[in-house]
């Protein structure tokens, strides 16, 4: 994870949508408050209106009702009756829906309160005895007209609509000064809601384009590169999230194809090795075998000596032929299956591998000092191949009146064993220490150092496979340090103390 803590695409996506949500929720929010406000200011005025007109309505039914007493009063003719009469009816519906449409303030609560009492009065205490009189004793009620009561009544109720009409016209003015300002309010948070839905949307567009979309097409282009060949091609795989493990994965699969690309063309070059080797190291001892089966064809059948000594010649070159075959056939088999590994006592592969060479370690007069040995995963004859092959080539490459030493070692490298041989002999040079693992080098001369130069290319190629490495630090003339590292065990085993194998 790159030492960073996994942070999901699909988790900061959702609540970069829940804040734009919240944030247009909160937008969306106060533009309704605005236009709620804008749409009760604008009832508010029309309401303001309506108590207007309530209010004008109710004044001429008053009149009505003055001029049609009057008329009556004044003609004795009932027909000026008849619209006071239905006046008389109709104010208390038409003084309900002031009372209804007045502005809730106390004052012009109030204010209507006290003209309905006066218009109560003036129907209750004027209108209705007066009619009354009228019809009973028609010149007292002329008597009564001519006081001019009603007029006084109906000029203080006059004055009571003016104060009330000013107020709500004042009412009104304000409530529509309010509902304009409502209105530019909603209409500026909708312009500025817009802008930032499209800022919103503009910024998101960019985030995703910046760390969705780009690495996508970054992927896709590293992936065409990568079919069209260029195993090299990687990706930033820094992120911390499902790109960056795509990525991960992508460039792993890279690494896979150049390791398998970079295994093929090692093994193509193996086998073009393998082929000119049997070409003519095994054309070698049959050339031979084939000239000495004539020679022992021709010679004289009397001489024994020489005929036994051509048979030990003949005898030798199959030997050497079929030693050949069988290295380049464990070569060959080496590395096609993985390695059935198992938890391994290092120091019983490597007793193992030392009572194989008991014989070559007692005719050198050698001494193996072997040090603490850890408990490794491996398969154990591989391990105990690799063992025998350099504590082998360690007597082989002894030098020449130098009593062989060889000193066998284990350290923790990190994650891995670090197995060491050391000898002291004949080493080699820098040039010689490049290419002593590859399959079928021989460093020394064959006649003086027999050999197919196929063991250490084995002993490299099985460590390889067991997912450590091998290498070799020499000097010519010094001796040689061959190490190779080996994946520990999940429970180490306690490991013998250090000891010395006798001569």
């Amino acid at each position: 994870m790159q030492g960073s803590r996994h942070r999901s695409i699909t988790v900061r996506v959702l609540a970069l949508s829940v804040g734009v949500a919240a944030l247009l929720g909160a937008v969306l929010v106060v533009l309704v408050v605005a236009v709620t406000g804008q749409h009760n200011a604008t009832e508010n005025a029309i309401r303001s209106q309506e108590t207007l007109t309530a209010g004008s309505e109710l004044e001429k039914t008053l009149v009505t009702i003055e001029n049609g007493l009057r008329g009556f009063v004044a003609s004795g003719r009932t027909r000026f009756l008849d619209p006071a009469e239905k006046a008389i009816n109709a104010y208390p519906e038409q003084l309900t829906h002031l009372r209804e449409s007045a502005a809730p303030e106390a004052d012009q609560r109030r204010a209507v309160d006290r003209l309905g009492e006066s218009i109560q009065d003036y129907v209750g205490l004027w209108a209705r005895p007066l009619m009354a009189l009228a019809h009973d004793r028609l010149p007292a009620a002329r008597s009564v007209l001519l006081t001019r009561g009603g007029r006084e009544r109906l000029d203080a109720i006059a004055r009571d609509f003016r104060l009330l009409f000013a107020r709500e016209q004042q009412l009104a003015r304000e409530r529509t000064d309010s509902a304009k300002s409502q209105a530019d309010l909603a209409i500026g948070l909708g312009i500025a809601g817009l802008v930032f839905v499209l800022a919103v949307a503009a910024g998101l567009a960019l985030y995703l384009r910046r760390t969705v979309v780009r690495p996508v097409l970054d992927l896709a282009g590293a992936t065409r590169r990568l079919a069209d060949g260029d195993l090299t091609i990687r990706v930033d795989d820094r992120r911390g999230d499902e790109l960056g493990d795509l990525a991960r994965s992508f460039n792993q699969m890279a690494d896979s194809l150049e390791r398998s690309q970079a295994e093929l063309q090692r093994t193509n070059a193996e086998l073009e090795q393998f082929a000119s080797v049997t070409s003519h190291d095994l054309q070698a001892p049959l050339v031979t075998i084939s000239m000495y089966a004539g020679l022992l064809e021709r010679a004289d059948p009397a001489d024994e000596e020489k005929r036994r000594q051509l048979v030990a010649a003949i005898r030798r070159s199959t030997e050497q032929g079929r030693e050949l075959i069988r290295d380049l056939l464990e070569f060959a088999r080496t590395g096609r299956e993985a390695p059935d590994v198992e938890e391994v006592p290092a120091y019983e592969a490597l007793a193992q591998a030392l009572e194989s060479l008991g014989g070559p370690i007692l005719d050198a007069g050698a001494s193996v000092t072997i040090g603490r040995m850890p408990v490794v995963m491996a398969e154990r004859t591989s391990l105990v191949r690799v063992f025998q092959n350099l504590v082998g080539n360690a007597l082989k490459f002894s030098a020449p009146g130098r009593v062989p030493d060889v000193q066998v070692d284990a350290e923790r490298v990190g994650s891995m064993w670090r197995f060491v041989v050391r000898d002291n002999g004949i080493g080699m040079s820098e040039a010689d220490a490049k290419r002593v693992f590859g399959p079928f080098e021989r460093v020394h001369g064959e006649e003086e150092f027999p050999g197919t130069g196929i063991g250490l290319a084995v002993c490299e190629r099985i460590v390889r496979q067991h997912g450590g490495r091998m290498g070799v630090t020499t000097r010519l003339g010094e001796g040689s340090e061959f190490w190779f590292t080996m994946p520990p065990a999940d429970v180490a085993a306690p490991a013998p103390e250090p000891e010395e194998v006798p001569a």
